[in-house]
């Protein structure tokens, strides 16, 4: 009986040890599968990582995006936006296209440590922007139709932006997640490179007219 007992035993130690030597094997990838495997994270890194909305910035009234995050503790951001411009006293409303570069140092827990939910404030975003309206009234180039350097280098078809602000941000709790993990509110302080151009060039322009506010939020998905 015993003899019958480690035969079984023997027979299933030899079974588990093959069952392991199969597994050591697999996990040895050929060139192909590890190809595959870059391309896949490749395209995997494409996926949008939030959602924005937000309200001027000089990008619109309304502007409204996806954007990417990056960086050892995700401390980049690319957003691509699409804002609206209202007629106003033009003929027709403008859309404009907004890339946005965002840098984020640092955040701040305000969140007890047994909190389900996790609160956390941003004390310093900076974004660096660039933006076009689409209609034939801007222009790359300057026109004939001006002197020679009226505009020097300026155009009025792409602006240069910059912004200074701060975010609260809200760490949904994993059991109550849905679609999205997190939430952020933001405001901005933002000027352009027209602006501030202006202000130098006319002592009567202050810093405080060459600057805007604007909110916004986003939806994390990653």
């Amino acid at each position: 009986m015993k003899w019958k007992r480690l035969s079984i035993s023997a027979v299933m130690l030899m079974c588990a040890l093959h069952m392991t030597a199969g597994d050591s094997i697999d996990i040895k990838q050929s060139k192909y599968e590890k190809r595959m495997q870059r391309m896949q994270n490749t395209w995997a890194a494409l996926i949008p990582s939030h959602y924005v909305i937000q309200n001027a910035g000089n990008m619109g009234i309304v502007s409204i995006g996806t954007g990417w995050s990056y960086g050892k503790h995700r401390q980049w951001e690319t957003d691509l936006l699409f804002g609206y411009i209202p007629q106003h006293e033009s003929t027709r409303g403008k859309l404009t296209m907004t890339v946005k570069e965002n840098y984020i140092p640092w955040d701040i827990n305000l969140s007890p440590k047994k909190s389900e939910g996790k609160w956390q404030f941003e004390p310093l975003t900076a974004s660096l922007y660039i933006n076009t309206v689409y209609g034939h009234e801007f222009w790359k180039s300057q026109p004939g139709r001006y002197p020679d350097k009226y505009y020097q280098f300026m155009s009025t078809k792409f602006r240069l932006n910059f912004a200074l602000g701060q975010r609260i941000m809200f760490k949904i709790p994993e059991s109550k997640r849905r679609r999205h993990s997190r939430m952020s509110l933001f405001y901005e302080v933002s000027t352009c490179d027209l602006y501030i151009r202006s202000m130098f060039q006319d002592s009567s322009i202050k810093l405080k007219d060459i600057l805007g506010l604007s909110i916004g939020l986003k939806f994390y998905t990653l």
